[in-house]
C-alpha cells in the first residue's frame, strides 16, 4: 500500500473550473484534503469537487499537488499551479517567465550531463 497514487479532480470555484492532479501515497480522502488546503491558501472558494477518471489525460491538469520525498515543512507536499491559476491573479507574464527560466535550467543541466559523459 506504499504505491504512489494519481488522483484527478475537477475543482469548481466562483472564478472558474480547474483540473487538479494529486500525486502521493494518500487515500482519496487525504488527497482531497490537500486540495482544500491549497485552495484555502490561495483564497479561492471551492463550490464543488468532482473526482475524475485519469482518462481525461494529464494535459488537462491545471495544477499538481505532489508529496515531498523528505518533508520540508509541516504540509509535506508541494503545489505547482498551471497557467490558468497564475492568470487568474494577473500573473500570466510571471508564469511565462518561469517557464522560460525552467527551460533554460533544464537545457543547462542536459549540457552538464553530456559534458560528464
Amino acid at each position: 500500500m506504499n504505491d504512489v497514487k494519481d488522483w484527478l479532480w475537477l475543482v469548481k470555484t466562483n472564478k472558474g473550473d480547474f483540473c487538479i492532479t494529486v500525486l502521493g501515497k494518500w487515500t482519496q480522502e487525504e488527497a482531497a484534503s490537500k486540495i482544500r488546503l491549497v485552495f484555502k491558501g490561495i483564497k479561492l472558494d471551492i463550490t464543488a469537487m468532482i473526482p475524475r477518471n485519469r482518462a481525461t489525460g494529464p494535459g488537462d491538469a491545471m495544477g499538481t499537488i505532489y508529496e515531498q520525498e523528505a518533508p520540508k515543512d509541516k504540509l509535506g507536499f508541494n503545489f505547482l499551479a498551471g497557467k490558468k491559476l497564475w492568470e487568474l491573479y494577473g500573473r500570466g507574464a510571471e508564469y511565462e517567465a518561469e517557464l522560460i527560466r525552467w527551460g533554460k535550467e533544464r537545457e543547462e543541466a542536459q549540457k552538464e550531463d553530456r559534458n560528464e559523459d
